[in-house]
């Protein structure tokens, strides 16, 4: 099995987790409540602002630590949202995957049977993540050429070695019940495991996505240039057309993942995958290796 051969099935798999979401649409609406939580989250964040806080800058026009702190809670309670609701989305996908007919509240039952993990898991996630965006900001910021490059260098090993380290995490968080620690190591293993799929699935998601945004675009301005004075009807029929298309996907690239992590634990890929035709998507027996 050559590059290409991954390539090809990774490109395959992308499009058939877009299937299965559009078999199963209530795991949109897992994505859609993570969205809706995530901007109540960020108004909570902003409220501060808008009121015009006394507490929240001192005299020389500073962030007082009082307000980064704020800020920091907010960030961790925006990753928790997050990791949640992907981990809802996992569990459900992982039920239909199994064989299983997963009703609307499974996922939110097996993501709140595992709640104290997710915060934890939520916090440390959203550190990182905050820590990565940071050096991302003082590259952009540096004023010496060497010093941005060195810190765009490190931004860019750091964000793709988290990503590799935590892209199974909450399959064995969630799915398996494992701790942080035992999660983390189960996470890597797996993800060099099967690597050349891991990354062409969410290249492949986000590459439909594009084109399908890009047609949505397209038919939306057009719309809008044909309808004259009627033009904003044309503009919330894109806006809600893009709203779906993101649920879309982003349901679809948590379902690849637990696709995946059934994968990589038996071998071969879960039965509605076959069914859609990925009859080849599994490991060679013994005999065929010989």
């Amino acid at each position: 099995m050559g590059f290409f051969d991954t390539i090809g099935r990774g490109w395959k798999m992308s499009k058939l987790s877009m299937v299965v979401v559009k078999h199963d649409p209530e795991l949109m609406v897992y994505v859609a409540l993570s969205g809706i939580f995530s901007i109540l989250a960020f108004i909570g964040m902003a409220i501060p602002e808008l009121l015009e806080m006394s507490w929240l800058y001192d005299e020389n026009g500073a962030m007082t630590p009082a307000y980064m702190a704020f800020i920091f809670c907010g960030y961790m309670a925006l990753s928790i949202i997050v990791t949640f609701w992907n981990s809802a989305i996992i569990a459900n996908a992982h039920i239909r995957l199994s064989g299983g007919d997963p009703k609307f509240t499974d996922g939110i039952s097996a993501a709140m049977k595992r709640i104290h993990i997710i915060i934890i898991w939520g916090i440390i996630a959203g550190t990182i993540g905050l820590l990565l965006k940071m050096l991302n900001t003082a590259a952009k910021n540096q004023k010496n050429p060497g010093l941005a490059i060195l810190a765009a260098i490190l931004h860019m090993i750091g964000a793709a070695v988290w990503w590799m380290m935590s892209f199974f995490i909450i399959p064995h968080l969630v799915i398996e019940g494992q701790g942080l620690g035992d999660a983390m190591r189960s996470s890597k293993d797996m993800f060099f495991k099967r690597w050349g799929e891991n990354v062409v699935s969410g290249l492949g998601i986000g590459m439909i996505s594009g084109l399908i945004g890009f047609v949505i675009i397209v038919f939306s301005v057009g719309l809008m240039v044909a309808m004259g004075d009627l033009w904003y009807i044309g503009l919330i029929i894109g806006a809600g057309a893009m709203t779906i298309l993101i649920c879309w996907t982003s349901a679809a690239e948590q379902v690849a993942v637990a696709a995946l992590y059934l994968y990589s634990k038996n071998g071969f890929m879960p039965e509605i995958y076959q069914n859609n035709g990925m009859f080849e998507f599994k490991l060679p027996t013994a005999d065929e290796l010989a």
